[in-house]
């Protein structure tokens, strides 16, 4: 009996322990493949959850979503798509007086996955404006109004100058200058 007690008792315990083990192997293969589908299904707007990027085709629209765009009178070209954040270069300019308002803004650009460059001329890069605007290169005018709404909800966007404003260097594609 002592025999018989003693081999139930460690076919449990190899039991329990066949079980956590498959379970973790699951858990494991789970977890990868996870990974795997996240990086398939990806739209790479790069900013957190719920910042206003691209949404992920193929979800249910919900009620309140139009599920195609309305008609427009005599246009057949569609819009452009807006660049992702990584592919645009912007240049921030300080027009406003105010010390360190261009890299402030830099910062926060860059934080939302623009490129920026280092602003090259301080603390006063242009001749001081009224009213801060957002500029931009050809093929750039979508890109520029989505720069003009994380500035502040109603700047303007124009097609670059010519001359740019001074300060500009020819790599970026969207320069906002800062006003008062």
């Amino acid at each position: 009996m002592n025999a018989a007690a003693g081999h139930r008792g460690h076919g449990f315990a190899s039991s329990v322990a066949f079980s956590a083990a498959r379970g973790a192997a699951l858990i494991a293969i789970a977890v990868v493949l996870g990974v795997v589908l996240l990086q398939v299904v990806d739209t790479g707007n790069g900013g957190p959850v719920g910042d206003g990027g691209t949404k992920v085709t193929g979800s249910k629209p919900d009620a309140t979503t139009p599920t195609s765009a309305p008609p427009t009178s005599g246009s057949t070209t569609p819009a452009p798509a807006v660049r992702p954040p990584g592919e645009v270069q912007v240049l921030v300019l300080n027009g406003s007086g105010v010390a360190g308002a261009a890299g402030r803004l830099t910062t926060a650009l860059k934080t939302d996955g623009y490129v920026t460059g280092a602003t090259p001329l301080a603390p006063a890069d242009t001749a001081r404006r009224q009213g801060t605007v957002v500029y931009f290169r050809p093929g750039f005018d979508a890109e520029a109004g989505a720069v003009a709404a994380k500035v502040a909800a109603g700047t303007p966007t124009q097609a670059l100058p010519d001359p740019p404003p001074p300060g500009t260097v020819s790599q970026a594609e969207v320069i906002v200058v800062l006003g008062t």
